[in-house]
């Protein structure tokens, strides 16, 4: 320590100088070290910020009804953008203009700018009492007004037993024939299921679909057991091929029905189609009554009931409009939910 004192003891200008040095070499390393995190932190939120997007091809939907493509337009990325135009001709909800067209690219998240038709349409309601019910449902179907065609979709069809009536005809209906409605209002249809004695027959089903059949048979309190077939053609799909007990033959409640059903496999799911449902019931389940309810956008409707246990087999076809729930329920309770959703819209 002596030779960096002066001849007054105090410390040399030189040992001085390297203190101050010192002193301004750790102020600048600290200064560094905090400028080197500022630029770090700043790059980081910067490259976050201006990251790209991910580039989305627009679709093409004019002329289909928005709530048919409303969840493959969300998950494809786009913000609908929906504002109305009034008519008096076109049903509502239908997509009149699109922007941008489709086939352009645009980054995910930007707005899909949509005109939908708000329609000031109202059809009167045909009268269907006394028809047979695919008589009634096609008459549903093929409705003109103003030069155009107009369907009306049926509601819930239930069946009654009927002394006077005979059976798959028409006995009620709601709304009543003659009200005016918006073409989206559904018409709930009552049927006879004729008479439930010892003199009961079994209709002539052979050629009709499934789903006309169906709720008749289970209303005359049938069991229902269905063997499907692959057919080639599509027209064919749901149509009952065969029928055992044959037509007029004597029946009663919880006697068997054997059905042979055709079904056409699609690759995709359309909006519209029969679709094919196969499920096992798992092994823990004791005996007890199996019922199947499918609910799409034409109704909710019970489509499968018999009693079964676990490890046994339920399949059967089943017609749906649009997207489906399909409940499993076991005594009453729901056990599993299934969806089938539609994947191709054309």
């Amino acid at each position: 320590m002596a030779k960096d004192l002066d001849d007054k003891g105090n410390y040399s200008s030189n040992q001085a100088s390297k203190k101050k040095y010192r002193g301004f070499g750790r102020i600048a390393i600290i200064l560094f070290i905090g400028l080197s995190a500022y630029m770090l932190v700043s790059t980081i939120v910067l490259i976050f910020l201006t990251k790209p997007k991910g580039e989305v091809e627009v679709p093409y939907v004019v002329g289909k009804r928005f709530v048919d493509v409303y969840n493959s337009i969300s998950r494809s990325g786009l913000k609908a953008d929906i504002s109305f135009y009034d008519v008096f001709d076109i049903d509502n909800g239908i997509i009149l203009n699109q922007h941008p067209d489709s086939g352009v690219i645009v980054s995910e998240g930007s707005r899909f700018k949509l005109v939908l038709s708000r329609s000031n349409l109202y059809v009167d309601v045909p009268n269907l009492i006394g028809l047979k019910l695919p008589f009634a449902l096609n008459k549903l179907k093929n409705l003109h007004l103003y030069n155009r065609s107009v369907s009306l979709n049926p509601g819930i069809i239930s069946y009654i037993p009927s002394e006077k009536t005979s059976d798959n005809i028409v006995i009620d209906q709601s709304p009543r024939a003659g009200e005016e409605i918006a073409p989206d209002t559904k018409i709930n249809i009552l049927v006879s299921a004729g008479a439930l004695n010892e003199n009961m027959k079994m209709p002539n089903i052979i050629g009709q679909s499934i789903e006309l059949s169906i709720n008749l048979l289970y209303a005359k309190g049938l069991n229902l057991y269905e063997e499907i077939k692959e057919t080639r053609s599509k027209k064919m799909s749901g149509i009952i091929m065969s029928q055992s007990p044959k037509k007029e033959k004597l029946i009663k409640k919880g006697d068997k029905v054997d059905l042979k059903v055709y079904y056409y496999p699609m690759k995709e799911r359309p909006y519209v189609s029969y679709d094919r449902l196969d499920y096992k019931i798992p092994s823990h389940f004791k005996s007890g009554m199996f019922e199947v309810y499918i609910q799409d956008n034409r109704s909710k409707r019970k489509r499968f009931s018999r009693k079964m246990k676990g490890d046994e087999d339920i399949s059967f076809i089943y017609h749906r409009t649009g997207n489906a729930r399909i409940s499993i329920i076991y005594n009453k309770k729901v056990i599993e939910i299934i969806s089938r959703n539609v994947q191709n819209f054309e």
